[in-house]
């Protein structure tokens, strides 16, 4: 009896080896159709269930949102493990960094345009310069504290996105993550990737992660409309974030960041 529980046991192992889909293979398959659909671009439409997109200092965005919530969220940017291990990677492909941030109505904002919603009516009455801000930077919070993305840019219309996306949604389906982030040319750096960049380890962070250094390791989450070749933009959470660190930027691109692939380095990655 015992032999034959055993030969039954094997068995069913083997069956479960020959059925079983491994996650990353469902990770692969997302950032493929994301790359696609950041691709096909038809009157102004980023087609696809892909989050919002957008960028700062510079870098215009052409962002896109599912507008339906959500059961869980799609994951996040960073593993929960200790932080980078073994060697740091050497080298990589010298980029330009712009910055990005999550816009943020301000509150009381004086009504005088509405905020259009894909499908029609609208979501709610803002200002123009609030209007400006969140058409380029893809995404914003509003003062009733739901978070809002661009889908078409002609005409101009926004989606509501999912309560596991507070910072927004990207490209890849996953949330934008402050200083994790980064939104990349599909065809020069490969969507759903870690990258490291030697210039941003060892550099103190504002909020909402004060008091912390960055690792140098970012993940390729989004795209954007201006997002081409050896331009990167990186996601830094709230305008404020955008001024602390603004200067910083300018000053390191003078000399150019460097960009490597690290997903062994960077995979157990605390968060920040």
């Amino acid at each position: 009896m015992a032999r034959e529980l055993a030969r039954l046991a094997d068995a069913l192992r083997r069956v479960d080896r020959a059925f079983r889909v491994r996650p990353e293979a469902f990770a692969a398959f997302g950032s493929l159709a994301c790359a696609v659909s950041a691709s096909v671009v038809a009157g102004a439409i980023l087609t696809g269930g892909c989050g919002p997109r957008g960028t700062g200092l510079g870098a215009s965005s052409l962002p896109a949102t599912p507008d339906n919530k959500p059961t869980s969220s799609v994951g996040t940017a960073v593993a929960s493990a200790p932080g980078p291990e073994g060697h740091k990677p050497a080298g990589g492909r010298s980029v330009h960094v712009t910055l990005y941030h999550l816009a943020a109505q301000q509150c009381p904002d004086p009504a005088q345009v509405a905020l259009p919603r894909c499908g029609g009516g609208s979501i709610t009455t803002v200002s123009n310069a609030f209007l400006k801000s969140v058409r380029m930077q893809g995404s914003a919070k509003l003062c009733d504290g739901r978070v809002v993305g661009v889908q078409k840019l002609s005409p101009l219309c926004f989606v509501v996105v999912g309560d596991g996306f507070p910072w927004g949604m990207t490209a890849s389906g996953r949330p934008a993550t402050p200083f994790r982030s980064i939104a990349v040319d599909p065809k020069v750096f490969a969507l759903g990737h870690w990258y490291y960049v030697q210039e941003l380890d060892g550099l103190s962070l504002p909020g909402p992660a004060a008091g912390k250094r960055h690792d140098g390791c970012v993940h390729a989450d989004d795209v954007g409309g201006a997002v081409k070749g050896d331009l990167v933009d990186w996601f830094v959470g709230p305008h404020d974030a955008v001024k602390a660190l603004g200067e910083t930027v300018t000053k390191l691109n003078a000399s150019s960041f460097h960009v490597v692939e690290a997903d062994g380095y960077c995979a157990k990655v605390a968060p920040l």
